[in-house]
């Protein structure tokens, strides 16, 4: 006998086209978060080429991956970093896309303080490279971001870390106010105080003052901190060498 034709109602396709449906995006966020979980082992491997594809690639799943594009800009700002001194045209483009990428980041989730963080630290990181009084009108999108930042979450220890180097860096005209970089660096070493890089990043800015015996005291205690990443580790070797260096 042939098979009868079966005839499916219209709710019964739409509740199969659904699942179809919720299989697929279970799937592609899967694997988005699989690339997202490898970029993240990339920076703690210090491989960040390596952690930009992995992040382009969650990307490429999920174009409005918030956490992707805010990790996509966070590597670029850590590749520049390790580029040759005369790569400037490749480290300005990085710095440049790390914006790019942070501020997509920051449009997809308002409400993500990492995100904010995020913008800061690219706009930061690019009037560095460009100098401070050439980039007078990225100060205030850099302090925008970081009251942003923590405002949504005021233990965010890397924007107190960052707004410590902003108002040390600033120049008064431009926002910077010298009374606010101790208290900054004092409040994210006190939310994480066995954070290398915080202690460090305060003892650079206590030579700066001519404060070395303070100094000295942030690096004590940061050369007994234990180094975990590849980025501890390098932060780990500068303290040791510039405690040597004022004992």
């Amino acid at each position: 006998m042939p098979n009868r034709p079966t005839h499916r109602s219209p709710l019964a396709l739409a509740r199969t086209f659904a699942a179809s449906l919720l299989v697929a995006l279970v799937g592609a966020s899967s694997v988005a978060f699989a690339d997202v979980g490898t970029g993240l082992r990339a920076i703690d491997q210090g491989d960040f080429e390596g952690a930009i594809g992995a992040f382009e690639a969650a990307i490429a799943v999920d174009g409005d991956d918030a956490r992707a594009h805010l990790l996509l800009a966070r590597a670029a700002v850590y590749a520049a970093a390790e580029l040759a001194e005369d790569a400037d045209a490749e480290r300005e483009a990085l710095f440049a896309r790390a914006a790019d990428m942070a501020e997509r980041a920051a449009d997809l989730a308002p409400e993500d303080p990492d995100a904010h963080f995020e913008v800061a630290r690219a706009l930061g990181r690019l009037a560095q490279y460009r100098g401070v009084f050439q980039s007078l009108n990225l100060a205030a999108q850099v302090e925008r971001a970081l009251e942003r930042t923590l405002e949504l979450d005021p233990d965010h220890a890397a924007a107190w870390h960052a707004r410590g180097l902003f108002h040390h860096d600033v120049p008064w005209i431009a926002g910077g106010r010298r009374g606010s970089v101790a208290p900054s660096f004092e409040r994210a070493i006190a939310i994480e105080p066995d954070e290398i890089t915080h202690r460090l990043a305060f003892a650079q800015v206590l030579v700066d003052r001519d404060d070395a015996a303070a100094a000295i005291v942030q690096l004590e205690v940061a050369v007994g901190l234990r180094a975990a990443t590849y980025l501890d580790r390098q932060d780990f070797e500068a303290a040791q060498a510039l405690l040597a260096e004022l004992r």
